[in-house]
């Protein structure tokens, strides 16, 4: 009886944990639940592969990094993880896209002339071209004419062709490609723009030149 009465509450005891397995918890879980925080996930990690097949490639984590940075609006960091990229593999077309995008220089032109050189998608080449014809349109609209009278005409005319021409290219492009990206609404809306600008700086051209014959 004694030892029946000594290893009874050892025996209420067990009961009660195998009853309410709550009670049996560990306390550094039970503590976690209370404080609200969880263990450290593991990091996930992403398999590589040359090829791009099982994993990502050196050059897709390039770009992939590249794009996280110009994410953040780092475009001097972004701009050397594209040249990274097409150092890698000069052959492809969209690190010279990216790169173009990215540096915002007087390079970019270069830079996007030669990626429309390389191996590409009809989506890059559709990008190449219109990132190339908004490229010109900037360089015509900085460029001065210093030219009056009749010349100035000719000159704006020279001015502007070449960015009016890279938009009518990108419309033919789009028309025969049907994967590329479809902004041909911009474009015709641009070529608008750059007539009525050009309208406007020779009309301004000839009360300029009366003003200065008086």
């Amino acid at each position: 009886m004694d030892v029946m009465r000594a290893t009874l509450p050892v025996l209420l005891a067990l009961s009660v944990l195998h009853a309410s397995p709550a009670l049996a918890q560990d306390p550094a879980k039970k503590a976690s639940k209370k404080t609200g925080a969880e263990a450290p996930k593991a990091e996930k990690v992403v398999p590589k592969d040359p090829e791009n097949v099982r994993g990502i490639s050196p050059y897709e984590e390039m770009l992939a990094k590249g794009k996280a940075r110009a994410k953040d609006k780092d475009w001097a960091g972004a701009a050397a993880a594209f040249e990274e990229a097409v150092a890698a593999n000069p052959d492809e077309a969209r690190g010279y896209l990216l790169l173009a995008q990215a540096k915002r220089d007087a390079d970019v032109i270069a830079i996007v002339e030669k990626g429309r050189t390389k191996k590409g998608s009809e989506a890059t080449e559709a990008r190449l071209l219109f990132v190339r014809a908004e490229l010109l349109e900037r360089k015509a609209s900085l460029t001065p004419v210093n030219a009056t009278g009749a010349d100035f005409g000719d000159m704006l005319k020279t001015v502007w062709d070449t960015s009016k021409q890279a938009w009518t290219t990108y419309t033919a492009y789009v028309s025969t490609n049907p994967r590329a990206p479809d902004y041909r609404g911009s474009a015709e809306a641009r070529r608008k723009a750059i007539a009525e600008r050009e309208e406007r700086e020779q009309n301004y051209s000839v009360v300029r030149l009366k003003r200065d014959n008086k």
